[in-house]
C-alpha cells in the first residue's frame, strides 16, 4: 500500500503516529489539531489516500464549513465543499460559515451503504469545531459507533471549542508550526518575514496582499478620530479580520525588535520607529487588545464601533 504521508513536508511526529496506526490497524477516529495553515487538511487527504480511499471515490465523504444560506440544498453543499479539495492551496473561511445539521444528516444517509471491498471509507470533517450544536449532537452517536471499515478524520484549529464528548471519542494527533527550511521547501519564493511558521497563513497574506493594505494604517496609528471613522466605515462591510490579523503580525514584529530578535521585513523602518517610541509593556498590552478584538469578531459585534475604538487606541 503506497504511503502518501511522504507527500507532506514536516510534521514528522504526526506522520509517525498515523503510520503506526495504519500498520497496526488502530484506525479509530482521528482528531488532527494545530494552528491554521500548518497542513492538517493536506495530511488528512494523504491519510485517506494511504487507506486506498481517493478523494474522488464513492467511499470518500468530505464535510466542511459552508455559509448557512445554502442549507437544505445538497447539490450546492457538494459544490461549495469543493473549495476544500487539496488542489486549492489557500482555503479562506468566510464570515459566519458553519457545519450544519443538514450536512451531518447527508453523511448518516450515505453511511447506510457498505464501502467498496478492499478500501476503507473515510469521512473527513474539516474545521470540526465549526459544527453547530445541533450538528455536533447529531454526529456524536455515529462517531461513538463507527460503521464497519469507516474511518473518521476530524481537523480543528480550535479543539477546545469542540464538544468534550467529541474530543474524548477521538485519537488526538497534534500538528505544530513549521521551521523556516520546511516553509521554503513548500513555498519556494515566499518568506516567513513575520515568523508565523504556517505556510497556509503566508500564502493567504500574499494572495490577498493583506500586508501592504494594513501597513499604511500601522505606520499612522493611533489615527485621529476623523481618519479612524473613515477607515472604520471603509472596512465595515469587508472582512475586518483581513485588517486586524496583519496588524497583529506587525505589532508582533515590534515586540521581536524590543526583544532583540532580528527579522527582515518590508516594513522595517516603521517597526523600528515604533519599537523606539513604545514601551515593552505597551506592546504586550497592544497584542492582547488585538487578540481580544479578533476573538470578539465571532460574536458579531458592532463592527463600525469596534474598529473605530481600536484604531484610535493602537499606539
Amino acid at each position: 500500500m503506497p504511503d502518501y504521508l511522504d507527500e507532506i513536508i514536516g510534521q514528522e511526529t504526526a506522520k509517525r503516529f498515523l503510520r503506526t496506526a495504519v500498520k497496526k490497524e488502530n484506525l479509530y477516529n482521528f482528531l488532527l489539531t494545530g494552528p491554521r495553515g500548518v497542513g492538517k487538511r493536506l495530511l488528512s487527504f494523504a491519510l485517506a489516500k494511504t487507506l486506498n480511499c481517493l478523494p474522488d471515490s464513492a467511499n470518500f465523504i468530505l464535510v466542511a464549513p459552508i455559509p448557512s444560506k445554502i442549507k437544505d440544498k445538497e447539490a450546492k453543499i457538494f459544490e461549495y465543499t469543493k473549495h476544500y479539495l487539496p488542489e486549492n492551496t489557500v482555503v479562506e473561511l468566510e464570515d459566519r460559515t458553519a457545519i450544519l445539521i443538514e450536512q451531518i444528516r447527508i453523511v448518516i444517509k450515505r453511511l447506510i451503504h457498505m464501502p467498496d471491498i478492499g478500501s476503507k471509507r473515510v469521512v473527513l470533517v474539516l474545521e470540526a469545531d465549526r459544527m453547530t450544536d445541533a450538528a455536533a449532537n447529531c454526529f456524536l452517536k455515529t462517531l461513538e459507533e463507527p460503521p464497519l471499515d469507516t474511518v473518521f478524520i476530524l481537523t480543528s484549529s480550535r479543539p477546545n471549542s469542540l464538544l468534550p464528548t467529541i474530543r474524548s471519542r477521538c485519537q488526538a494527533v497534534p500538528l505544530s508550526y513549521l521551521n523556516n527550511q520546511q516553509i521554503k521547501n513548500i513555498l519556494f519564493e515566499c518568506n516567513d518575514e513575520f515568523l508565523i511558521g504556517s505556510p497556509g497563513e503566508i500564502l493567504l497574506l500574499q494572495e490577498h496582499d493583506l500586508v501592504s493594505q494594513a501597513s499604511g494604517i500601522f505606520k499612522n496609528c493611533p489615527l485621529d478620530t476623523e481618519t479612524a471613522a473613515a477607515t472604520a466605515k471603509e472596512y465595515e462591510r469587508k472582512k475586518i479580520i483581513d485588517l486586524l490579523y496583519p496588524l497583529l503580525l506587525m505589532y508582533r514584529l515590534v515586540l521581536y525588535k524590543k526583544l532583540n530578535i532580528v527579522l527582515k521585513s518590508t516594513i522595517d523602518d516603521a517597526v523600528n520607529k515604533k519599537a523606539n517610541n513604545i514601551s515593552l509593556d505597551k506592546i504586550i498590552s497592544t497584542l492582547g487588545m488585538l487578540n481580544n478584538n479578533i476573538n470578539i469578531l465571532e460574536q458579531n459585534p458592532n463592527r463600525l464601533l469596534l474598529l473605530f475604538n481600536l484604531l484610535t487606541k493602537l499606539p
